[in-house]
């Protein structure tokens, strides 16, 4: 019974050791995300600085305010979505060890 014991307590910890590689590499990975969109954002910004810089007339600086506003809606909805399933896959990997873990045992009790 001891011997069991500690077999279950050792896959235990060997789950949770699991549980938290994929949390800390899925943690990584959306940081990642996060730099890379902050530097796709500065550089529209830049961008539309530099476009506002050289306009000629009042119309450019309106057509060129609303492609820009078009644009980063568009890039927002785009980042959104990729955040959206990045958190989605971080919580499903995050969770899959300790579902696994917690199926085995109720077979073991079935």
């Amino acid at each position: 019974m001891k011997n069991e014991q500690t077999k279950e307590a050792q896959d235990a910890a060997v789950t949770v050791k699991q549980s938290y590689s994929v949390t800390v590499e899925n943690i990584r990975d959306f940081n990642v995300k996060m730099i890379d969109m902050a530097r796709t954002n500065t550089e529209a910004v830049f961008g539309f600085a530099r476009q506002l810089a050289t306009a000629k007339t009042p119309s450019d600086i309106v057509e060129l305010w609303t492609t820009h506003a078009r644009k980063q809606f568009e890039m927002l909805s785009e980042q959104t979505k990729e955040l959206t399933a990045l958190g989605q896959k971080m919580a499903g990997d995050s969770a899959e060890p300790i579902a696994r873990s917690v199926n085995q045992v109720f077979k073991k009790a079935s």
